[in-house]
């Protein structure tokens, strides 16, 4: 029950914090000694953690998919902006699949990977604010263009929220906009490469597989549970938090962060 609650926990906060989930997730489970929990949790965990992007923007989504329906000219083009970020990303991610997954086995790689990130994150306090409002300081070669970095940040150690949001701001994207887009374009993106996953690990294992591991999640069927509520809630309050760092122009302050662990990855941790 504890590991479940400490991994809802890191999968929560890491998944949007700009601190890279990736490097998080597998350090944490290191760290505390625990042992595969299996695909259907991890699953359930980033559930948890899409539910959170839903709830806290429930109310834009709606807006948005309404305004298709109604055919309004600013609802559409947000969705072709999700659309458009999303190809790049696809693109580089299951282009470079394999190579992707093979950093993850290098904690160095990681280790540098995280202090470009938090260089990334620093160099933001730097970045000078648009006048525009939130929606007209985006274009689609905006869109094209962090397409790309939101595919790069594919490599473990650099944060898919950091980069992202990093890049808006160096691009002049409001700030209020920067944060909320960067979330709703990753809805695609972190949905899509679970599914992937999910879809690859049948294939390799088969449907007996499958069901052995339903069968296993049932007998810790309220540890599961609890993995996803705190992985829901602490998603939530990392959003919330986020969102706000961002707005007050106060994102790069995670920067220091990121580069204390990177450089203790790089002193303690050897391949």
């Amino acid at each position: 029950m504890i590991e479940s609650l400490l991994l809802g926990l890191l999968q929560g906060l890491a998944e949007f914090l700009p601190i890279s989930s990736s490097g998080h997730l597998v350090l944490g489970k290191s760290l505390l000694g625990m042992k595969d929990v299996g695909m259907f949790f991890d699953v359930m965990l980033h559930a948890g953690t899409l539910l959170s992007i839903f709830v806290f923007f429930r109310k834009k989504l709606l807006q948005i998919i309404v305004g298709i329906f109604k055919k309004e000219k600013e609802s559409c083009q947000y969705a072709f902006y999700v659309i458009l970020a999303s190809i790049p990303t696809a693109i580089i991610g299951i282009g470079f699949k394999d190579a992707l997954e093979s950093l993850f086995t290098n904690p160095r790689a990681v280790s540098i990977a995280l202090l470009f990130t938090g260089t990334l994150l620093f160099l933001t306090r730097f970045a000078k604010q648009t006048d525009k409002e939130e929606f007209a300081s985006m274009t689609w070669w905006k869109a094209l263009v962090i397409g790309v970095v939101q595919g790069i940040a594919c490599i473990p150690g650099i944060s898919r929220s950091g980069s992202t949001i990093s890049a808006m701001l160096f691009l002049k994207v409001n700030r209020k906009f920067a944060g909320e887009f960067s979330f709703l374009m990753s809805i695609p993106a972190v949905g899509g490469a679970a599914l992937l996953d999910f879809k690859h690990w049948l294939e390799c294992q088969g449907a007996d597989a499958l069901m052995q591991s339903c069968q296993d999640a049932g007998a810790f069927n309220i540890a599961l549970l609890a993995g996803m509520v705190v992985a829901f809630a602490s998603g939530l309050f990392a959003l919330r938090w986020l969102i706000t760092f961002v707005q007050k122009g106060k994102f790069h302050h995670f920067a220091w962060y990121v580069w204390v662990a990177g450089i203790l990855g790089l002193l303690f941790i050897h391949p």
